[in-house]
């Protein structure tokens, strides 16, 4: 069973990672209200936040690095480093 979470979550991470920034961003903002919770999901999400990270953009404004909040939509501030909320 944790096998085919890893190789799930690689699976999405590899597909994450090729989406480009304005793409995580409406990845994420088209999560905002949705109840659904799978392993599934939660790979995707994973995999969402840290394409984010890897971007280099600062996401503090939702996630105090142990919990993320999918509770309202996001953009980038102006110069795209990070997470505002909208």
């Amino acid at each position: 069973m944790i096998m085919t979470r890893i190789y799930k979550y690689q699976k999405i991470k590899s597909a994450v990672a090729k989406m480009g920034i304005e793409t995580l961003i409406d990845e994420f903002n088209a999560l905002i209200g949705k109840r659904c919770w799978t392993a599934a999901r939660a790979a995707h999400d994973a995999a969402l936040v840290d394409a984010l990270i890897k971007e280099g953009v600062d996401i503090s404004a939702i996630s105090n690095g142990t919990n993320i909040s999918f509770a309202r939509k996001i953009a980038l501030n102006d110069d795209n480093s990070k997470i505002i909320l909208v």
